[in-house]
């Protein structure tokens, strides 16, 4: 069992009595992770106090304010519905979520947010109206609006392209607003914006908010601040000095990709999926993805998620400028793009078909010159329709990877199609053919990119069995020897085993940063 697994497990206990025999349970059947279960469970409880009290001890009024009913509860704190008594006017109450709990940081956070909303006033901003301390617990108010998050918006069929363009754009406007009053949101997503009812866009929730001009920063040493699915890939790299406007603008083109194609620019069962993708690949184009999406708006929204700082809209004011140009059906600003960066990009976009095309052809040519050059004898057309026909399927294959729900079921079907089609390779080839078996570990050690162990275990089973039905079914004195085999199955399990453990050692400590 993973050890997020676990911890989910530990985060669904009830906090009573019951629970604390499923915990003993569990710290017995993992004594491995004792300290973090111990640490876990907690936080849950703590947790699981603190809601209680806010629901229970929560007065009907609080100070000037009379709670109607609970909004949403976030990373920060929970939201009430109230009505301020005196000036009969409905507002969104904040209440720090850790309560008597919290730290002086998460107070010093809770506050920060507050100050640094209450001094942006755009009409696409929520504005702050008071901040506060009742009972022990710190608070603040803003403006209630009657709307939707944006997260709903994705798969909404109902609303035009050019609908969901001017949200972005009036977003992108309201963003170069808070840059200019030298404040980077940094945790810009659907769930971060509410539609009113009169379809305006609202920028709420500025928990992670940095003051671009300050050098301080009320976030941990190592964190990594935002949220996968929708942060810049420089987030990552928390040693490094970032610009988070251009952050923002890429958070921004994430929210734009998220309501052309219904889903986030990268998307994984855990985080450590969508971090892997965001460190190393480029996402699926708009345009594949939804055959409305015209190649101007897959090229804007493409360029605010551009990898490097550099290569994305210099700000906000300019990406809102392009996304107005496309509204009304002006050219768009396309710089020119190097052979070499497309090149990369295509790489980024589609590793594995970029990798089979670039082996095969190489391979093609090497047995083609060998051919022609009298070093080789065996069946030159059989060997290039082989080759052929492996360079026919990568491309639904990859497609596939990128589509379907669950990328392991074609990954794995493209692994044994691999398998298949260099085992018949090396079988075509003349004696001595022991070199060609380097292809083996070689697709073992790719297999580990996707970081599956079950896949890389998968990858050597189905390795080691092509491996026996070859030395089982040809005549080649380079492989008949028993000890060579036993070397060779050991090297590839032993590869497996190596493999395995540090995938399953990194996912394991990033789990662990997570919680």
């Amino acid at each position: 069992m993973e050890f997020e697994q676990i911890l989910t497990k530990v985060l669904s206990l009830d906090s009573g009595p019951n629970g604390g025999e499923k915990l003993r349970t569990l710290l017995l059947e993992h004594p491995q992770w004792k300290d973090q279960i111990t640490e876990c469970w907690e936080m849950h409880r703590k947790l699981k106090l603190t809601r209680r009290t806010l629901k229970s001890e929560l007065p009907a009024n609080w100070g000037h304010y009379e709670i109607l009913d609970e909004i949403d509860r976030g990373g920060m704190g929970v939201v009430y519905r109230a009505r301020h008594m005196e000036l009969n006017r409905i507002v969104a109450l904040k209440i720090i979520r850790s309560g008597e709990l919290a730290d002086e940081l998460e107070v010093a956070r809770f506050r920060r947010e507050a100050q640094v909303a209450a001094n942006l006033l755009h009409p696409n901003i929520i504005p702050i109206y008071e901040v506060g301390q009742e009972k022990q617990l710190v608070y603040f108010t803003m403006a209630f609006v009657d709307g939707m998050p944006l997260s709903r918006l994705g798969n909404n069929s109902s609303l035009s392209t050019t609908t969901k363009i001017k949200l972005v754009y009036e977003l992108a406007k309201a963003l170069q607003y808070a840059h200019g009053q030298g404040v980077a949101h940094r945790d810009i997503k659907p769930s971060n914006i509410l539609v009113d009812t009169q379809g305006n866009p609202i920028l709420i929730d500025f928990g992670l908010a940095k003051l671009t001009h300050a050098a301080s920063d009320l976030t941990a040493s190592g964190t990594v601040i935002g949220t996968p699915a929708y942060m810049a890939p420089e987030q990552l790299q928390t040693h490094r000095t970032i610009d988070f406007r251009l952050s923002d603008v890429y958070s921004l083109g994430a929210v734009l990709y998220f309501l052309l194609t219904g889903r986030a620019p990268f998307v994984g069962p855990t985080s450590f999926d969508v971090m892997i993708q965001l460190k190393d690949r480029e996402p699926v184009r708009p345009l594949r993805i939804n055959k409305q999406v015209d190649r101007e708006l897959d090229t804007i929204c493409m360029r605010a998620l551009a990898k490097l700082p550099e290569q994305r809209y210099s700000s906000a004011s300019e990406f809102a400028e392009d996304l107005s140009r496309w509204m009304e059906g002006s050219a768009i600003q396309t710089p020119t793009t190097s052979l070499w960066v497309k090149a990369v990009r295509w790489w980024r976009q589609e590793p594995g078909l970029f990798l089979h095309v670039t082996a095969i052809l190489t391979v093609s040519i090497i047995i083609t010159l060998s051919h022609l050059l009298g070093y080789s004898q065996s069946n030159l057309f059989q060997q290039i329709a082989l080759l052929t026909t492996w360079l026919i399927l990568c491309v639904p294959l990859q497609q596939a990877v990128f589509r379907v729900k669950n990328p392991s079921i074609p990954a794995v079907l493209w692994g044994f199609i691999d398998v298949a089609i260099v085992s018949l390779l090396i079988a075509n080839a003349q004696a001595p053919r022991s070199l060609l078996l380097v292809a083996y570990p070689l697709m073992i050690t790719v297999s580990a990119l996707f970081y599956r162990t079950r896949f890389v275990l998968l990858m050597t089973i189905a390795c080691i069995v092509a491996f026996v039905i070859l030395t089982q079914t040809l005549s080649d004195p380079s492989m008949d020897r028993t000890d060579f085999r036993v070397i060779f199955v050991s090297l590839l399990l032993v590869q497996c085993l190596t493999l395995a453990s540090l995938i399953f050692k990194v996912r394991n400590l990033f789990s662990y940063r997570n919680h």
